[in-house]
């Protein structure tokens, strides 16, 4: 079984932070287009039995029901799931309504959110176009469709933020039957609008960072399962954690990127190039390399790797080389990793430093 990712690239309009592709405010024939295209690819695409599927983007709520019916349409046609996939759809409260969430409850098993904010002013702050009337429209909606999980964004650390406005971020999300928080601290991305216009306050990323870990228990009962994520037993992205260890993935649509278990390739992150059938661009490392990158990237989870685990991943390397490295970075950084026969994970403060980890590893 696979996991599937769908890159919807349109917007109403392009938030300050983000420096993913998307096209704002797209005309409904580059709608039209983009959907032409995918049942292009998806038709002549052969698929094992899906375990995830991702719907992100963009926006993929921003259409209309037609266009979104259509969407769900196609990837129910094309793409067998397995009989418990995880099909995760991201969602913009702004463009939410009662026809589209009973579309997305039809096809969607988990609904990701992008609130960023309760604050008005910060979310204007952020470029993030949205009323606090569609902010608690969107949540009310989502509460009453009772789809089977839910994540909420928060981003953090931006500038006016301190520990009490952030603590009633958490306390207002109380109130909904959210499992699952992705906080995200506001960093310069090369691409977004804000870029580097606004100041790194990095004391207070870092301790918004223990706050969200102590909020997102007192307040809701999850704990941090990722540097960024925090769930409740049971409400962790399947999709995400699979990805993580390495698992098999193909994207779909402009900029999407796939791993068939020794290559990463990548869409074009161009709407005209993509429809125009322009081929991936393709990161070709030698096997060493790849295995580093993989056993990196899952030590940014607190569960870290278990042999079992490890010995899953496409061409693993003998456990006994992980070992070895993780005895090297305790060597070099005491108080850092834990690691014993079946295995190796990132101590609390391991996950604070997981960029100078991975440095070390790659």
């Amino acid at each position: 079984m696979g996991n599937l990712y769908i890159h919807f690239p349109f917007c109403r309009n392009k938030c300050g932070y983000c420096a993913f592709y998307s096209v704002a405010a797209p005309a409904q024939e580059n709608i039209d287009d983009y959907l032409r295209r995918l049942e292009e690819e998806l038709a002549r695409t052969f698929f094992p039995e899906a375990e995830t599927l991702y719907l992100g983007g963009g926006t993929p709520t921003l259409p209309g029901e037609k266009h979104l019916e259509r969407l769900f349409s196609l990837l129910k046609k094309y793409i067998p799931l397995a009989p418990d996939a995880e099909v995760s759809i991201e969602a913009n409260p702004e463009t939410l309504d009662p026809g589209k969430v009973g579309l997305m409850r039809d096809f969607a098993t988990r609904v990701s959110l992008g609130v960023q904010s309760f604050s008005a002013a910060k979310r204007e702050r952020l470029g993030r176009v949205c009323s606090d009337a569609a902010l608690g429209n969107a949540l009310n909606l989502i509460s009453r469709a009772g789809f089977a999980h839910w994540n909420c964004d928060f981003i953090y650390a931006a500038p006016g933020d301190d520990e009490a406005s952030y603590r009633e971020e958490f306390s207002r999300i109380a109130d909904y039957p959210v499992d699952h928080l992705s906080c995200y601290a506001l960093t310069p991305e090369e691409g977004s609008r804000l870029g580097g216009d606004y100041p790194v306050d990095d004391e207070l990323a870092d301790k918004l960072w223990d706050l969200s870990e102590v909020y997102a228990e007192k307040y809701l009962g999850m704990k941090r399962y990722e540097i960024s994520n925090y769930a409740k037993p049971g409400g962790e992205c399947r999709h995400n954690r699979n990805v993580w260890k390495g698992g098999l993935l193909l994207g779909f649509g402009p900029s999407a990127s796939s791993f068939d278990g020794i290559d990463r390739f990548t869409q074009k992150s161009d709407l005209a190039a993509w429809l125009a059938g322009a081929p991936p661009e393709y990161d070709r490392i030698e096997k060493v390399r790849r295995l580093n990158e993989i056993f990196a990237v899952n030590l940014r989870t607190a569960q870290g790797w278990s042999r079992d685990d490890w010995e899953k991943v496409p061409r693993a390397d003998d456990w006994k080389i992980r070992q070895n490295a993780a005895e090297n970075l305790q060597k070099r950084f005491p108080g850092i990793i834990l690691y014993g026969n079946d295995f190796i994970r990132l101590t609390r403060n391991g996950l604070r430093f997981w960029n100078t980890v991975a440095e070390e590893l790659l």
